[in-house]
């Protein structure tokens, strides 16, 4: 559990992100408010679309010039306004304060250049090194991660999948990062991969004392990494809270509905317990709670109101009108 006496990375209020697509207006992300505090890690749990990764993106304001629409509320990392800075401001930021390991390895190695170049590069730019001692510092990246000095002048194809994202974690921790943001880091790899990339996160944060938010679709990454938890769903933070308070006390119908889908290999069953439907239409979301076409619990009142977040004590808010009623 993070510390009450921590103090806040990174502060996100009333985050709001359209994009434009074939004339039509998607809302990727609908008013999210959240806070990081220092040396701390947060699970960013919800479905493919649901938001997560726009909110990386905006973290580091590397959204689609093409495509984004409108980006607005505040985004305040270590003091600095991101959506107000400068670019050359945002370019020291980017791989130095904030680095960001991505789902698929091979979209973010370079095919032309070895991976201990792209280590040191990392190294040569934001920590002002001579290419020596960069090189230096890359191939001592590159054993931490459990790579060998030897591999060094290799290139990115000559490595497996799961070695292709122990380098790119070695470029993403090189600089010590105040904040990394892993976007589905394990989701390409098999079981027992995931496993190793998610012990070697969670080491080398813990040793840099680094802040973590981790994008996942997975409760049990979260479980195993996280100390705290938001739900999104479609574009919003339907509940958040403390690693505990989410997985001991889930309140919101769609955070019950993603453990109830869970399989529990230790009952038998004839069959799992999806949540029925699908999430809505991000250029068409519905006027009251955007989960009440999909939840068990849902009046007329929920399909015509947007409900209200409510505390439940401690750090454990849920955004549900039906909260308090038996």
């Amino acid at each position: 559990m993070a510390e009450k006496n921590k103090e806040t990375l990174l502060s996100i209020q009333n985050l709001s992100v359209e994009y434009a697509s074939g004339g039509k207006i998607i809302n990727a992300v609908n008013g999210v408010t959240m806070e990081l505090k220092k040396g701390t890690a947060l699970g960013l749990v919800g479905e493919t679309g649901a938001g997560k990764t726009t909110i990386a993106k905006a973290i580091m304001k590397i959204l689609p010039d093409h495509a984004t629409r409108s980006v607005e509320g505040m985004i305040d990392f270590d003091g600095i306004n991101i959506l107000a800075a400068k670019e050359e401001v945002l370019q020291k930021i980017r791989g130095g304060d904030i680095s960001m390991v991505f789902q698929d390895p091979m979209t973010a190695l370079n095919p032309i250049m070895t991976v201990g170049d792209q280590i040191a590069e990392g190294i040569h730019l934001h920590q002002n090194q001579d290419k020596a001692k960069a090189r230096l510092e890359a191939i001592q990246m590159l054993e931490t991660v459990g790579i060998s000095a030897d591999r060094a002048d290799e290139y990115p194809h000559q490595f497996s999948g799961g070695m292709k994202q122990r380098v790119v974690i070695a470029i993403a921790l090189s600089c010590a990062p105040k904040l990394l943001i892993a976007d589905e880091p394990t989701t390409a790899l098999d079981v027992t991969i995931q496993a190793q990339v998610l012990d070697l996160i969670k080491s080398l944060r813990q040793k840099q004392d680094t802040s973590l938010i981790m994008i996942t679709h997975d409760l049990g990454v979260v479980a195993e990494i996280c100390d705290e938890v938001a739900v999104i769903y479609a574009g919003e933070i339907v509940e958040s809270g403390t690693l505990e308070e989410i997985y001991d006390s889930p309140a919101h119908p769609y955070t019950v509905g993603l453990f109830g889908a869970i399989p529990d290999l230790k009952t038998k069953v004839d069959r799992l317990s999806p949540i029925e439907g699908l999430p809505p239409d991000p250029t068409d979301l519905p006027p009251g709670c955007h989960f009440a076409p999909r939840c068990p619990r849902a009046t007329d009142a929920c399909r015509e109101k947007h409900p209200a977040l409510n505390h439940l004590g401690g750090a454990h808010y849920v955004l549900c009108n039906r909260i308090g009623e038996e």
